[in-house]
């Protein structure tokens, strides 16, 4: 039986080209080999798994390469190459420090430095996990690490920065190596799969590469196991079963079932997840990151923010469209007090149904509070003034020191005095007087004043029934305004939702769940407005209602993947699935 080389290993790169995500450092290293610039010491650094070793071993061989290509790339022909490939290259100095970090450990490496190559142009000394070196050591290795001999480079490697000190820092050329990508981790790993001749789904690939965090041998060492458990075929269900993470699905759903107000559903599920063996607190997590996505979503600017397949992230886009950003932040700060208590709770299975049962309410709760706001407003602004009588009887007599100069420049001041007598005399008490408002002595003044029946009423009224396709026209019109508005939530519940017409006369709007309705609600105003306008009319008979049933069934029937989208146009027009069969092309799946 053959041995068996991991991933890792086995597909280890050996040029500056292979190394995924780290451009910034070859490009330097390959220029500075190519300008005859190379520091004495080199210190690399950055998370695990992200090519910090490959990157010390690769300069070693180019740096000894006989014939150094144009590329700044080993020949892999020479003498120096091909001893370097065997492992038996006396020039190349490899030292774990997590293993050898004593003062006589270096003493040994210093002494080997003393000893000038017998081939080659230099001796290249690589120290990984430099961080675990004892202080005495880093103290023994100073002088070295800042005057070594012409012919001896070191490179240092580590996780851990700010453990070196600073006397080491300065005496080095810092190479910061970044976190890799997730889209150049799925694309990798694609490529391997097509030299393995494994099956995999895009999907599934993306899905190993978010686990991975960035690190690229995490990915390979997850690729390899599952790709063991599948027998070659890796899917989307078998990496989410062998990594145990919990289906994106499940949070899309959830967001669903809060605007819907569902909480039958909402605790029937999340059942079915504990069942599953997942914890709360990862369900709240992955429930925060969703919400973030939607979030990001809302503008097509930020939707490439999402570390995503394009299936999914369309996904995102289509369900951020009807959820209203107030949802998405007063959900997240639900889940974040949420998150904070579960480590605290005794109860952490209740924690979790509290924060979904408040998501649930959401849109009533800040309708309760905003209603209660307006309602403690009005009282503050209509709370009757009460003062005593002694100054109640100084302002009715300076009410009544009117001169006839004043009686005649202010028109109607009869009208207003007797107002505020008659305001005063009835409301008059034991103990004071109530001072009337400003609203109370217009209403007196227009009651007491005769109809003027010279007004002229400018506004049309052209009978009250409507006509649908003019109801059609003056909605497409308004759709374009909020457009320009850029006011998209209201302008995509109204394309899924779209108003028809009842008895001629009530404008009609079937939403799936309360938080459309709120949304339209708030916009109803300039909606009425406008169609009055556009239509003529006096009146406008404008309802919305909300059937969850409807958006139930609409969802189910709305075409989310690409070769969905196609299939749903191909039953419009036939022909189009010709004209793919002709051109040979395929959905992007």
């Amino acid at each position: 039986m053959e041995n068996f080389i991991v991933s890792a290993r086995k597909y280890r790169p050996a040029r500056f080209e292979d190394v995924i995500g780290q451009q910034q450092v070859t490009q330097t290293l390959k220029n500075a080999i190519r300008n005859n610039q190379l520091a004495q010491a080199f210190l690399f650094c950055g998370p695990r798994g992200v090519g910090k070793t490959t990157c010390a071993r690769i300069l070693a061989k180019v740096i000894n390469c006989e014939n150094i290509s144009k590329e700044i790339e080993a020949c892999n022909e020479c003498e120096s190459c091909k001893s370097f490939n065997q492992n038996a290259t006396f020039n190349v100095h490899e030292l774990d420090a997590a293993s050898n970090n004593s003062v006589e450990d270096i003493r040994a490496l210093i002494e080997q430095v003393r000893y000038a190559p017998q081939t080659g142009k230099k001796k290249i000394y690589i120290i990984d996990e430099v961080h675990m070196l004892s202080n005495q050591a880093f103290n023994a290795f100073l002088k070295t690490l800042e005057e070594p001999p012409p012919y001896a480079i070191f490179i240092l490697a580590t996780t851990e920065k700010h453990k070196i000190i600073p006397t080491i820092l300065s005496r080095c050329q810092i190479f910061d190596f970044n976190r890799i990508r997730t889209e150049d981790t799925a694309e990798y790993l694609a490529n391997i799969a097509t030299k393995e001749e494994i099956k995999t789904e895009n999907d599934a690939l993306h899905i190993i590469a978010q686990k991975s965090d960035g690190a690229l041998r995490d990915a390979l060492s997850m690729f390899d196991r599952i790709s063991v458990y599948t027998g070659g075929n890796i899917t989307y269900q078998s990496v989410l079963t062998n990594l145990n993470i919990l289906d994106y699905d499940y949070f899309f759903r959830f967001t669903d079932y809060f605007l819907q107000e569902s909480i039958t559903d909402c605790l029937l599920t999340y059942n079915e997840i504990l069942a599953k063996g997942f914890e709360g607190d990862n369900f709240l997590s992955g429930l925060a990151s969703h919400l973030r996505s939607l979030l990001v979503s809302k503008d097509k600017e930020t939707l490439q923010l999402l570390e995503t397949s394009i299936n999914l992230r369309n996904r995102y886009a289509e369900q951020s469209a009807y959820t209203p950003i107030s949802f998405l932040l007063n959900g997240l700060n639900i889940i974040n007090e949420s998150e904070i208590q579960y480590r605290t709770s005794r109860n952490k299975r209740l924690c979790v149904e509290l924060a979904m049962m408040k998501l649930c309410y959401l849109f009533r709760t800040v309708k309760s509070i905003q209603s209660g706001e307006i309602l403690q407003e009005n009282k503050k602004k209509t709370e009757p003034t009460i003062i005593k009588k002694e100054e109640i009887s100084k302002v009715i007599s300076s009410q009544s020191i009117l001169t006839e100069k004043e009686e005649k420049y202010n028109s109607g001041s009869q009208e207003l005095s007797s107002a505020i007598k008659t305001t005063f005399a009835g409301t008059s008490s034991g103990t004071g007087f109530k001072i009337p408002t400003l609203n109370d002595l217009k209403a007196t003044v227009e009651k007491e004043k005769p109809e003027n029946t010279s007004i002229k009423v400018t506004e049309k009224l052209i009978g009250d029934e409507l006509d649908e396709e003019k109801l059609k026209y003056a909605f497409s019109k308004y759709l374009e305004n909020l457009q320009a508005a850029k006011n998209f939530s209201v302008s995509e519940i109204l394309k899924i939702y779209p108003p028809v017409l009842e008895n001629n006369r009530t404008v009609l709007i079937v939403v799936g769940t309360q938080s459309h309705r709120q949304l339209l609600l708030d916009e109803l105003e300039n909606m009425v407005a406008f169609l009055k306008n556009q239509l003529q009319k006096k009146i406008i008979d404008l309802t919305i209602k909300v059937d969850a049933e409807r958006a139930k069934a609409d969802n189910k029937k709305r075409p989310y993947t690409p070769s969905e989208k196609f299939e749903h146009m191909a039953k419009k027009n036939p022909k189009l699935k010709q004209l793919r069969d002709d051109l040979k092309l395929e959905a992007d799946f």
